[in-house]
């Protein structure tokens, strides 16, 4: 029974890595397993094969999220694409309040960090015009070269290290790096190709990723912290539907959009939230 359910939070987690703005972080913390998780992704071999049944079922559940959630984001983007965008950005502003809390959980928060802040939104302004002077990179690549399975290797490598920070979605940077569409049409076509070197990058970033993450959170927090805030508020460029008009669609989406922001406030709420910051 054990494992049965840890599969089924693997489900959830699963699909918090698909939808964009969404964080795995913060659903391991309201699973209450983000302790267990941090502590059993480490590099140490003893932890590993302790937790072997642990992290294979989690896996296991995981891998079920991502298809089924990919197979109706992928079918919501195709024919809903403002309302899905919407609701998606009312997730992602509604976990900013989340994100600030944990930035300025221990101490006020520092003018300097202002400057990592403006860096890191900065780069995702930059990133947005060429995005759509470049619209060919946005779309779902699916002929295999060795150049895109080292951007999607990359792409997996910084989303597995992303789900390691409650309030961080790694799907979202996948869609900073222009890896989201790919790796989605990858999954939802079972494209093995593909998703290798996404599963590849993935795996090395869960593995070397927990613990530079944990030593940037508990050297440099509210830096660390200011650069996440700045790439997420960053992303509401490329997040926030350019097709937006005041249509049935639109008004739809508005609405959606509100109850997506409710959504991670609703959840930061919940007890089980209180444990964010006690696995890092």
């Amino acid at each position: 029974m054990n494992n049965l359910i840890t599969a089924l939070k693997g489900f959830a987690l699963g699909i918090a890595f698909v939808v964009p703005g969404f964080s795995g972080g913060t659903m391991a913390v309201i699973l209450k397993i983000y302790d267990r998780l941090l502590n059993a992704i480490s590099l140490s071999i003893e932890k590993l094969k302790k937790n072997f049944f642990f992290l294979l079922f989690l896996a296991i559940g995981m891998a079920a999220g991502v298809f089924a959630t990919a197979v109706g984001l992928s079918w919501l983007f195709e024919n809903h694409p403002v309302p899905t965008s919407l609701v998606l950005t009312g997730i992602v502003l509604g976990s900013l309040p989340t994100i600030w809390k944990e930035c300025t959980s221990e101490k006020k928060f520092k003018p300097v960090n202002i400057i990592p802040f403006i860096i890191a939104f900065a780069v995702m302004v930059v990133m947005f015009f060429i995005e759509n002077a470049e619209m060919a990179e946005t779309a779902a690549q699916t002929e295999f070269s060795a150049g895109l399975a080292l951007k999607l290797a990359a792409g997996g490598f910084v989303a597995a290290v992303s789900m390691v920070i409650p309030g961080l979605s790694g799907s979202l940077m996948l869609t900073i790096m222009g890896m989201y569409e790919t790796a989605i049409a990858a999954v939802k076509d079972l494209n093995i190709a593909l998703i290798a070197p996404v599963g590849i990058g993935a795996a090395v970033g869960i593995l070397s990723g927990a613990k530079l993450i944990s030593v940037l959170l508990r050297k440099f927090r509210q830096g660390t912290y200011a650069v996440i805030i700045g790439l997420i508020a960053g992303s509401l460029l490329t997040i926030f539907p350019s097709d937006f008009a005041f249509n049935s669609e639109g008004i739809i989406g508005i609405v959606l959009g509100i109850i997506g922001f409710i959504i991670p406030i609703v959840f930061d709420r919940l007890p089980a939230a209180k444990e964010a910051s006690k696995g890092e």
